[in-house]
């Protein structure tokens, strides 16, 4: 994994014209090559503001910004042709085929294709055909459903073979196949060296997903670290046990894996069950925040 971040972010902040507060406070984090960035948040949390900064449509910020080693402010537009965007309402030709959306992307962008280390970027029909889209490819987009327009934004994303790759919710509306699949492109790319910063609500998803997770609560990043780290920090794992009590009553009592090693299960007459309980992102969150982006998203 390269030393130098794909995205660098240090000492961020934000506030609209106009705004009583700021909506983003001083969010310092990074993504490197080869690594998938979850940023995780309840709705109005500034997570769409942070990509708005990041893709350079807002501008008055404070603090830096670097995007493929270049602030922000001095890109110039072959910045964009490293990048590529999967937005969870994709802003498609709807009047134009699946292809021609598809082959107008490829054109604006073909001089950027980044081509990982022994392999070849898809076709447009290769692409289309690994997510079930090559039968609709010569359809008009209008006729599309919202499942079929997220494979078709997704491809469009990705087609050009970007090194830094940004997806708003890219699993939204998909049916489990199709999500799977998108999950194990993602992290084809991730292999291949490229950078992926993941906006999503589903802890499910940033759990199987992302290198590293950011909580962003209020425009202040509350936590960072890998799922795993988080989780052993802010939870409490272990087995929970169903048994009959010496009085005949049923009982289930919770106990952490470290008070197993301390002495045997005690207080049960009998043991009818014993289950893993394993703690989740979303109940790290929920310690860490109080509250639950089961709600929404930004």
């Amino acid at each position: 994994m390269s030393a130098d971040p794909a995205v660098e972010v240090n000492a961020l902040s934000f506030t609209y014209p106009g705004a009583d507060g700021p909506t983003l406070v001083d969010l310092t984090f990074s993504v490197c090559p080869g690594s998938i960035y979850g940023f995780l948040g309840p709705s109005g949390a500034g997570k769409s503001t942070t990509q708005k900064i990041l893709y350079r449509l807002l501008a008055e910020y404070s603090g830096s910004v670097r995007v493929a080693g270049t602030e922000i402010r001095d890109w110039s537009s072959a910045v964009y042709s490293l990048m590529g965007i999967g937005f969870e309402t994709p802003n498609l030709y709807t009047r134009l085929t699946g292809r021609e959306n598809l082959e107008f992307a490829s054109a604006i962008r073909k001089t950027a294709a980044r081509k990982p280390a022994g392999q070849a970027l898809p076709t447009i029909d290769e692409a289309a055909r690994r997510l079930g889209m090559h039968d609709a490819l010569d359809g008009r987009v209008e006729t599309y459903s919202k499942g079929m327009r997220m494979r078709l934004a997704f491809i469009r994303a990705i087609l050009h073979g970007p090194s830094l790759l940004f997806l708003d919710e890219p699993t939204s509306g998909l049916d489990p196949l199709w999500a799977r699949r998108v999950k194990d492109w993602i992290l084809e790319i991730r292999e291949s060296g490229a950078a992926v910063f993941l906006t999503t609500h589903s802890m499910e998803l940033a759990d199987e997903l992302c290198d590293t997770v950011g909580f962003l609560v209020d425009g202040r990043l509350v936590a960072q670290d890998s799922p795993a780290a988080l989780k052993q920090q802010h939870g409490r794992s272990g087995v929970t046990v169903t048994g009959i009590s010496s009085d005949g009553r049923r009982t289930e009592v919770d106990y952490a894996y470290q008070e197993l090693l301390q002495g045997p299960i005690v207080g049960f007459e009998r043991i009818t069950r014993i289950v893993n309980r394993e703690v989740t992102l979303e109940q790290v969150f929920l310690a860490l925040t109080g509250r639950s982006l089961a709600a929404g998203t930004t």
